[in-house]
């Protein structure tokens, strides 16, 4: 049992066979509609002149020089041999002179002596013809046989015709199979390369070697595969930067927190009396150890966000924002920040009402920690107000701003505009990454713009979609 492997193979083998099923079923069809038309032809005519020499026999069976004479005239017409029999299947004319006297029975004659009419085809050193009919005379109460014509033609030359038709169409089929079978590799060979190339890099990806690329340019099924498959590669390749990036950040936020208890440590143990000294110290590896709680709670509640996902209900988006306000407003009293509330029509939402809060806390918190303290007012503004598409939430204060080159990366995991000053503040760089998980998972959409030493402003965006009713 022959067994294909490859899926080119398959697809040569289907084609192979369309191919050569078609052609074997049109030469059948061809042939034997030739054949037919050709052999339909010579049988009418041949019944027409035996059934013409049928009539004239009926008439001169008792005058047979007349019968003879008037047979040799339809000779002519038949090229063959016409015999008359009388009823009792004895020859009474030939026309070739060899057979008269003798009596003939065969399965034509017999036939025709019971009122049917009988052609059949014969094959010896030719092929020939044989059509008998009845010589019938017809009273007004019965059809009696009087005899049986008896017609033989040779049709040689007929299925010569229709063998060299035969023998041509084979030709040119062969001819048409063999062009067919080279397409038809050519044509499986061609759609296969892009599954054989997306197969050679799917295992190099296996491999390891992510964010590798097929070159497929067809804009079929196969080149969208391609595409998507490009676009997995991708996004494979940056989903294991940004995890092995977030090990190496992770490892070195718990490095050096550690790494700074260790050390303390270390001076509390062989070398420092003084109590004071231990009581500073102690203090310090207790912000070390709030760090370090706080990085844990940040990442613990990023893994909650990505294997469970959001649950969302309907909200008020005023009782959002005055609830974060008011668990703010400690932290704000003590930074000595203004904090005001503008909402401009608040609408109610479909979202997860924790992790909104969330979003907003972290948002406004960070406005808090990053305030310019050489200000001598400092101002946190929380505006909302409608537009075509959105209702838009804006989170203004007048701080210390952003450098514009790294705007666009604040929303990353573990990105800091500032080192010094974020270690001052307790950031670890995973707020802002969390605010961004949330809200794709909303669909809702985020923005930053700042100038350094007059603020920044956060926009986010809630599609109407999102949106219910405003109060």
């Amino acid at each position: 049992m022959l067994v294909f492997s490859s899926i080119r193979q398959k697809l040569t083998a289907i084609y192979i066979i369309l191919i050569i099923m078609p052609l074997f079923v049109i030469n059948y069809l061809s042939v034997e509609n030739m054949k037919q038309s050709i052999l339909k032809e010579i049988e009418v005519n041949t019944l027409k002149t035996a059934n013409i020499a049928s009539n004239v026999s009926r008439d001169n069976l008792k005058r047979p020089l007349e019968l003879r004479e008037n047979i040799k005239k339809y000779t002519p017409m038949t090229e063959g041999r016409i015999l008359v029999l009388n009823e009792n299947q004895r020859v009474m004319v030939d026309n070739f002179h060899l057979l008269e006297g003798r009596v003939i029975e065969n399965q034509e004659i017999r036939q025709a002596f019971n009122l049917q009419e009988k052609f059949g085809y014969y094959e010896t050193d030719k092929y020939v013809l044989q059509a008998a009919v009845p010589i019938v005379q017809v009273t007004e109460t019965s059809r009696d046989v009087l005899g049986a014509v008896l017609i033989s033609v040779s049709v040689d030359e007929a299925f010569e015709a229709i063998e060299d038709f035969r023998q041509q169409l084979m030709m040119i089929s062969i001819a048409a199979a063999i062009i067919g079978v080279f397409a038809a590799i050519f044509a499986s060979q061609r759609m296969t390369e892009p599954i054989v190339s997306l197969s050679l890099t799917a295992k190099r990806i296996g491999e390891g070697h992510l964010g590798e690329v097929v070159n497929v340019r067809s804009k079929d099924e196969i080149g969208k595969l391609a595409e998507n498959f490009n676009q997995m590669s991708k996004e494979l390749y940056r989903i294991d930067r940004g995890r092995t990036q977030f090990i190496g950040d992770v490892s070195h936020e718990l490095k050096t927190p550690l790494a700074s208890m260790k050390a303390l440590i270390d001076s509390l143990l062989y070398g420092e009396d003084d109590i004071e000294v231990y009581q500073e110290y102690l203090r310090d590896m207790d912000g070390e150890i709030d760090r370090l709680s706080d990085l844990v709670k940040s990442l613990l509640s990023l893994t909650k966000i990505e294997e469970k996902g959001i649950k969302t209900e309907v909200f008020s988006m005023e009782n959002i924002i005055e609830d974060t306000v008011k668990i703010l407003n400690p932290l704000a009293e003590k930074y000595e920040v203004k904090i005001s509330v503008d909402l401009e029509s608040p609408p109610i939402v479909v979202c997860d009402g924790g992790r909104i809060k969330e979003v907003f806390i972290n948002l406004i918190d960070n406005a808090l920690k990053y305030r310019d303290i050489e200000k001598e007012k400092c101002e946190v503004m929380i505006r909302g107000r409608n537009t075509k598409n959105y209702y838009e939430v804006s989170i203004e204060d007048n701080g210390i701003g952003i450098e514009e080159e790294e705007i666009q990366s604040i929303f990353e995991k573990f990105y800091r505009t500032d080192t010094s000053r974020s270690r001052d503040t307790g950031g670890a760089g995973i707020g802002l990454s969390i605010v961004s998980r949330i809200l794709q998972l909303h669909k809702w959409e985020i923005a930053a713009s700042s100038k350094v030493k007059e603020g920044t402003t956060i926009n986010v965006c809630i599609p109407k979609s999102s949106l219910k009713i405003s109060l």
